[in-house]
């Protein structure tokens, strides 16, 4: 599973940025209510955190509102650890203003 969701990284396919309809997609996913307690959300939270260098000052916005929005419905215990440290990590933290 981890090597299917890493397989949308950056370096994986020869990009300097990642595409705004990755980030929308995985997003989407992430914000159903049957990914709330599914393990499967952390692997897919995890992809914010590996490919934060890769991700445009608008897909990090986009990732802060979705964790303002979704992130405390979230109840596995990894999918829970992962939204921790994105909120309280620098993966999100923009160079330039949103």
């Amino acid at each position: 599973m981890q090597d299917a969701i890493f397989g949308l990284g950056a370096v994986k396919n020869g990009w300097t940025e990642i595409p705004d309809d990755v980030v929308e997609r995985l997003l989407t996913l992430l914000s159903r209510e049957t990914m709330y307690a599914s393990h499967l959300a952390g692997h897919l939270l995890n992809f914010f955190e590996f490919e934060a260098q890769s991700l445009t000052t608008r897909q990090k916005s986009w990732c802060v509102g979705f964790l303002k929005l979704h992130g405390d419905r979230f109840t596995e215990v990894h999918s829970r650890q992962v939204v921790a440290e994105l909120r309280g990590g620098h993966y999100l933290v923009s160079s330039t203003p949103v």
